[in-house]
């Protein structure tokens, strides 16, 4: 018998259950925008590490990964760089800051 690994999977979370996943515990909420569209404005507690300039490496260790960008492109090509090195506890955020917003959540500026 031989044993295979299994490549972690991308988890989603929706715009609600991320609001409650922020009030009940510690994550690393990642915004992977550009400045001016993170300046617009993001998520309150969110670290802003833009795609163009993402060192996947810098992630090592880390746990409870949360990625955003607008739609979800973005966030989605950062979560598989960083299950590439082996980081598995990756979520995005279903639908980006769009589906935030869309749920009348608030933006900081």
């Amino acid at each position: 018998m031989t044993l295979t690994a299994v490549k972690p999977q991308i988890k989603f979370i929706t715009a609600q259950d991320l609001m409650i996943k922020l009030i009940q515990e510690p994550v690393y909420l990642v915004d992977v925008r550009e400045p001016d569209e993170y300046n617009f404005g993001h998520i309150s507690t969110a670290i802003l590490k833009p795609s163009s300039q993402f060192k996947p490496e810098e992630w090592l260790g880390k746990n409870n990964i949360i990625l955003y960008c607008r739609s979800g492109k973005r966030s989605h090509d950062i979560a598989k760089k960083l299950i590439d090195l082996g980081i598995s506890n990756i979520t995005e955020l279903q639908g980006g800051i769009v589906a935030w917003q869309k749920a009348n959540f608030p933006l900081a500026k």
